[in-house]
């Protein structure tokens, strides 16, 4: 990491004047020994955790503890992540990306899920927050040696073990997640009432609303190449893709490289088989459970919780794990310009 001459000048200083500190060897005497001179010059009576983090600011949360995984399997929260010289290096903050001239139309900005599940979260980060309380806020300087994913028992192990680049971090709990798919219908099921009262679930976790009736109410046969046009949203309104180039320009998300036309799609001849993009390019559940149930002629929304889209993956910068999508679907039917056959 690359930091000031300055402080690394008053780093040397401090160390040769012999700054009282434990005997340290392995990977990670070096790194340590600058960790712990840097908490000597800026916060020299901040708590310590129990793996060497250093509690730079702790505002106390009134809701539940978060405390391991088994008990909080992940957590709903905002994030602020910047070096020791204080150089913001990821933020879950729209305006923080606009001052810093960082914003981008084609970044999700706003809460995020965290898995804490081994192996989703470093270690430095488990051990900061298992100690909060929802509606809390904490800040904590990690050290490089707790930046790994790995598990271990003792300090030592992971001052022996551990590797990365020390941070400063700012989490904001805002909710303690048990079942993650319940929260997700949960969430869809306030969305829906809030915008769209009245209208049910027709299975878990996904609804359907239909916009205009279907010209024709016969069904495609199998094999045939069916034309849609759709325009896909997270629950914030945001524009993350869409099939329509002037819809992609008014949500500024417009690019010179992609085509813009209606997509087609190959029906499957058996109830069994799948509604599939006659690119080959892959299709979700959630979205292929809508094209499923049009006709041509009829347009319509789907919203649908992540186990029918994207999971704990996400997909690119728009879409974070563990994000409900709205889909705004036109089923043009046979014909690219939504025409229906005389023959039909």
């Amino acid at each position: 990491m690359k930091r000031i001459l300055i402080f690394a000048s008053l780093v040397t200083g401090l160390l040769a004047a012999g700054c009282a500190q434990a005997p340290v060897t392995g990977k990670n005497e070096a790194a340590k020994r600058y960790f712990d001179a840097w908490t000597t010059v800026h916060y020299p009576n901040a708590p310590k955790t129990e793996f060497g983090s250093v509690i730079i600011k702790d505002e106390a949360g009134t809701g539940s503890l978060i405390g391991t995984e088994e008990e909080t399997p992940y957590v709903y929260c905002t994030y602020l992540i910047t070096d020791l010289e204080g150089n913001i290096q990821a933020s879950t903050d729209m305006k923080t990306a606009q001052q810093l001239g960082t914003y981008s139309q084609t970044s999700y900005y706003g809460p995020r899920v965290l898995n804490r599940a081994a192996g989703r979260i470093n270690a430095g980060v488990y051990e900061m927050m298992r100690t909060m309380r929802v509606g809390g806020t904490r800040t904590a300087a990690i050290p490089g040696w707790l930046m790994t994913t790995d598990v271990y028992e003792t300090p030592e192990e992971y001052l022996e073990n551990g590797s990365g680049s020390e941070a400063i971090y700012t989490f904001k709990i805002l909710e303690a997640i048990k079942d993650i798919a319940q929260w997700e219908a949960d969430s869809l099921h306030r969305y829906m009432r809030r915008h769209h009262p009245g209208v049910d679930s027709t299975a878990f976790g996904y609804y359907y609303i239909q916009t205009a009736a279907p010209l024709d109410t016969n069904g495609f046969e199998g094999g045939n190449t069916v034309y849609i046009n759709y325009t896909g949203r997270n629950l914030t309104g945001q524009v993350f893709d869409t099939s329509i180039a002037d819809t992609a320009k008014m949500y500024r998300i417009y690019q010179d490289t992609k085509t813009y036309e209606p997509v087609s799609l190959s029906w499957p001849s058996s109830d069994d088989d799948k509604v599939t993009f006659s690119s080959g390019n892959s299709m979700i559940d959630g979205f292929e459970k809508c094209v499923r149930s049009m006709k041509a002629g009829e347009k319509g929304i789907c919203f649908f919780y992540s186990g029918l889209g994207y999971g704990l993956s996400g997909s690119g910068d728009m879409i974070p794990g563990y994000s409900p999508l709205i889909f705004e679907i036109q089923m043009l039917g046979l014909n690219e310009d939504g025409s229906i056959d005389s023959d039909e």
